[in-house]
């Protein structure tokens, strides 16, 4: 019995079509957007909780509250924002494969 000569690595550009390509292309694009968008403001509540400390809101200091409440909220609009957008993502990539592009 003979052996099969080993096949080439695959490489991304060769076994992926262009819909594909372009689907994982605006995938990452949209999480390294939102990721910033994560750290900003993770970063940005920390580093102006002094300043923000001098307002208050119901009687807590408003640093407190965008700690405990705020960035709480803005995650989950983050996880919600890149729900809805992979889905729309998924449904226009599906339509072109169906389409043969």
């Amino acid at each position: 019995m003979g052996t099969m000569p080993p096949m080439p690595p695959a490489t991304p550009e060769r076994t992926q079509v262009p819909a594909q390509r372009h689907y994982w292309q605006r995938t990452r694009r949209l999480t390294l957007l939102l990721l910033l968008a994560w750290f900003v403001t993770t970063a940005g509540s920390i580093f102006f909780a002094r300043e923000l400390s001098h307002f208050t809101l119901l009687g807590w200091p408003f640093s407190y509250y965008m700690v405990a409440q705020g960035t709480t909220l803005l995650y989950l609009a983050i996880v919600g924002l890149y729900a809805w957008r992979l889905r729309w993502l998924d449904r226009r990539y599906h339509a072109e494969v169906q389409d043969g592009r």
